[in-house]
């Protein structure tokens, strides 16, 4: 007899945290104190799913996002996904014309927008026709005409329950990264999926009920999706940051004990370098299972961090693409492994994550015997269904069950994996991943550019910074500031090239393709 597959979804952990925990506080933001218990959690939710049904949205019609973090953002996280509509971040940093980019490639039907990005999404509102209808997310004094006010629609909706089914395998978020090409790629994260990222996010993480977590990375970004989901997942208590401020955390530590919680590579550099300041303020004991992802953390600082506070920080190693972590590299690992006389294990990424299978593979795709190195392919409960509306680039990235992630990694006798490098030439920075593509288009526009080619470059506090290797057209002038100025507001800030290097020519293979491969060697100490 058949059945529909209706548990693990984002309906059912919230009403399920309703259930046992109907008082407690779900979330709360820090900066402004507003929370909202798990009883009112779920009959705000099951009121957002009416309203959108009111909008016009039906099942598996997309709903967007434009707003930095708040409590409204992971409100609509939850509540979208629950009714069965498909929710779409946007990512805050990226500039008008990129935006226009993911939401025209995702056609969502409704637009919810912050306040101070109300100026942005009418400057592109012709570029994405499929949104019929606005929310804005602000005071009624600065709402424009004709959009709904975001409290007004749930307070007008009366009480009421979820209508139709959710089904772990339906669609439930369209989170984009970035393409080869430049062009945006939206993964198709199921419910499946998202209940596999709290879940294994509070087993890797050891979280419990009790504990407090943390959200302060990025919340269009799946660091924000794994540090919330994993609190949610055992029914805790979640802290929402609407930005990243070191002082802020350590108040946070203080005033509510926070325990648990995610942090962007570059995050753990600042944390260190404000403590001294300020460590007589703060009593952070409380913080005892903190991790990070990104590009990997120089081991002499990630060193220092555990003599300043502690062995309370992991690491994970993690994608888009398999809704959050793959490997895992737990503190008590850290604490077994490391030594006086060698800060190896601090290298690793770790082992695989719970619900997760990693395996390293030959360019045959045949296991590779420990210790050695090859491709890093994953499968599990997170595995996305593939990219929105790209099925070559589906094909080649998914096969047989596995996500092939073009990361190129050492596994050691213990399992313990280390990334080389990766296949593409994505550029990691601060956590986000950055295509060089995306970076050589808008220099390559400058009149003065013949052509160029963008890297990434060791940093001790970003993870790598982003070096543009330029050469200019004959008789050009073009120094380095009005270069990285010229790509300001052209791109997303964190694209925008840190260092810029001029020559006279580009290295070349024999294709006749520029060289990387001679770049970094030429330019990747910078």
């Amino acid at each position: 007899m058949s059945r529909e597959n209706d548990f693990q979804t984002t309906r059912t952990l919230i009403n399920r945290n309703a259930l046992m925990y109907p008082d407690k506080i779900a979330m709360k933001e820090h900066e402004t104190g507003r929370s909202v218990t798990f009883a009112e959690l779920r009959d705000r939710a099951a009121k957002i799913g009416a309203v959108l049904n009111s909008l016009g949205a039906g099942k598996g019609d997309r709903v967007g996002i434009m707003s930095q973090n708040s409590y409204e953002f992971m409100e609509l996280t939850l509540s979208v996904t629950a009714a069965g509509y498909v929710f779409v971040p946007v990512n805050f940093r990226l500039a008008g014309r990129e935006m226009a980019g993911v939401l025209s490639d995702a056609e969502p039907v409704i637009l919810f927008v912050q306040d101070q990005y109300v100026k942005t999404a009418q400057e592109i509102k012709d570029e994405i026709p499929s949104v019929r209808e606005y929310v804005h997310i602000g005071p009624k004094e600065t709402r424009p005409e004709g959009w709904h006010g975001y409290e007004e629609l749930i307070q007008c909706t009366g009480p009421t329950g979820w209508t139709g089914s959710v089904n772990e395998d339906d669609l439930a978020m369209l989170m984009y990264t970035s393409g080869t090409t430049g062009a945006p790629k939206g993964v198709m994260q199921t419910h499946l999926n998202l209940y596999h990222c709290g879940r294994t996010c509070a087993f890797n993480n050891s979280i419990e009920t009790e504990d407090i977590g943390f959200t302060i990375c990025p919340m269009y970004h799946v660091t924000a999706t794994t540090s919330f989901f994993g609190p949610f997942y055992r029914g805790a208590t979640s802290i929402l940051f609407q930005k990243f401020d070191p002082e802020a955390l350590f108040a946070a530590a203080k005033e509510e004990r926070i325990v648990a919680g995610m942090l962007a590579t570059p995050m753990v550099r600042m944390l260190l370098d404000v403590w001294p300041s300020v460590k007589d303020r703060y009593d952070v004991s409380s913080m005892k299972k903190l991790w990070f992802a990104g590009a990997g953390i120089i081991p002499a600082v990630y060193k220092q961090f555990i003599d300043t506070f502690g062995c309370i920080l992991g690491e994970h190693h993690g994608t888009t693409e398999t809704t959050g972590v793959t490997a895992n590299l737990a503190a008590k690992d850290i604490a077994k492994e490391l030594t006086d006389d060698s800060l190896r294990i601090l290298e690793s990424c770790g082992r695989d994550a719970y619900d997760c299978e990693i395996l390293i593979v030959d360019d045959n795709d045949n296991p590779v015997v420990p210790p050695g190195e090859g491709e890093m392919k994953v499968r599990g409960l997170g595995t996305s269904l593939g990219y929105w509306r790209k099925e070559e680039q589906t094909k080649k990235a998914f096969r047989d069950g596995w996500f092939y992630t073009e990361d190129v990694c050492h596994i050691d006798e213990k399992g313990y994996i280390y990334i080389i490098d990766r296949k593409k030439d994505m550029i990691i920075t601060g956590g986000e991943n950055v295509y060089p593509a995306e970076i050589e288009k808008v220099v390559n526009e400058h009149p003065a550019v013949r052509e160029s080619s963008a890297i990434g470059v060791p940093h001790p506090m970003w993870g790598e910074a982003i070096a543009a290797i330029v050469v200019l057209n004959d008789g050009a002038t073009l120094d380095a500031a009005g270069l990285i100025q010229y790509c300001k507001g052209r791109i997303a800030g964190y694209k925008v090239p840190k260092i810029v290097h001029f020559i006279p020519e580009m290295p070349r293979n024999p294709a006749g393709k520029i060289s990387k491969p001679e770049l970094r060697k030429q330019f990747g100490a910078a």
